[in-house]
């Protein structure tokens, strides 16, 4: 299908939907690594934290210093369940894009095989179209020969 259809222009569309898409997924694809790294960061960071406040705590620590670790810690926990909510929410979105991107690759893939199909029987036409001229030139042909082969 060498002339522009309106099949190629939906194919078209459907590509830059498809490309679009997969920006998309990608785009999430960063977004939920760099939540999961932020929490591990913060998971990391309380790990270590509580570390030293156990440290301290064997050596003897004043109260109040024992209340503003463990107010800090709250603060991290706080901090973490948020950051959880966060990459579940990015985990969320990029389930949704992958879907997004899935359906508009199928879509295109269809437009594919619809052009292919009609590419396909626009060449068994052309050659029927072709094999019948040769036939009708193979028959001309004969039918002088014969012709011919009479006047002597």
């Amino acid at each position: 299908m060498a002339k522009t259809s309106p099949l190629n222009t939906l194919a078209d569309l459907a590509q830059n939907d498809t490309d679009t898409a997969a920006r998309e997924l990608g785009r999430l694809q960063g977004q939920r690594t760099q939540a999961e790294q932020q929490l591990a960061a913060l998971t990391q960071y309380r790990q270590e934290y509580r570390a030293r406040m156990q440290a301290l705590m064997q050596n003897g620590m004043p109260s109040a210093r024992c209340h503003d670790f463990s107010q800090f810690l709250d603060s991290l926990d706080a901090a973490i369940r948020q950051q959880t909510e966060a990459l579940a929410k990015a985990e969320s979105q990029l389930l949704a894009g992958r879907a997004n991107w899935q359906k508009q690759k199928q879509r295109l893939n269809s437009f594919d095989t619809l052009i292919a199909r009609a590419e396909s029987r626009e060449q068994q036409i052309a050659a029927r179209r072709e094999q019948r001229a040769t036939d009708e030139y193979a028959a001309r042909l004969s039918r002088q020969q014969v012709g011919s082969g009479h006047n002597q």
